[in-house]
């Protein structure tokens, strides 16, 4: 830490009181500081966990977990830039695995809309048939997920098992194969 902690002489009966050393040291250095002095430990926090797309809001969810060290920091029990570093990798992984979860549950509605607008009225063969003209330039994958989830009506954890994936990923090659049909059928 940049600051050291305040040598101010506290009388014998207080000297044990931890939160009066607490008090002191955080009355010479403010959030502001201690944030500037952890800005390169958040960074190659976020490097080291390969987040990209959503790099502003981690980082302030790194600040979060800083500030939750700077109120919580007890003197008495080890150096404040250990404890903050596992507070903030603590709160950057929890997030990370918060979020992973809820895309795994969630599904939004767009994913369901092919299966929504089925018309019964079409014969199987014709159907077939035209499916695999526009499945053609499809990769293998989006392939899969056309036949088996929305033809065969797989669902995304079922065909996950089989191929050794996550269900994520699924769901990743639906939107993939999606838009390029979407592309495919405006084209037309």
């Amino acid at each position: 830490m940049s600051s050291s902690p305040c040598t101010v002489e506290i009388p014998a009966e207080y000297s044990k009181n931890a939160f009066l050393k607490k008090e002191c040291y955080m009355q010479k250095s403010s959030f502001d500081q201690i944030a500037s002095s952890f800005h390169p430990l958040i960074v190659s926090m976020i490097k080291k966990f390969h987040i990209y797309k959503d790099y502003d809001e981690y980082y302030q969810i790194a600040l979060i977990g800083l500030w939750r060290a700077y109120q919580k920091f007890d003197e008495s029990k080890g150096s404040f830039s250990a404890y903050a570093y596992t507070t903030v990798r603590g709160t950057i992984l929890s997030h990370l695995k918060g979020t992973i979860l809820y895309e795994e549950r969630e599904t939004p509605a767009e994913q369901n809309l092919l299966s929504l607008n089925e018309d019964p009225s079409l014969p199987v063969p014709l159907e077939n048939e035209i499916i695999k003209q526009h499945i053609e330039h499809l990769t293998g994958r989006e392939k899969i997920y056309v036949i088996e989830h929305l033809l065969e009506g797989y669902s995304y954890k079922d065909i996950a098992y089989k191929y050794g994936v996550s269900t994520g990923a699924v769901k990743n090659w639906g939107k993939a194969a999606r838009k390029k049909l979407k592309a495919s059928l405006l084209q037309e």
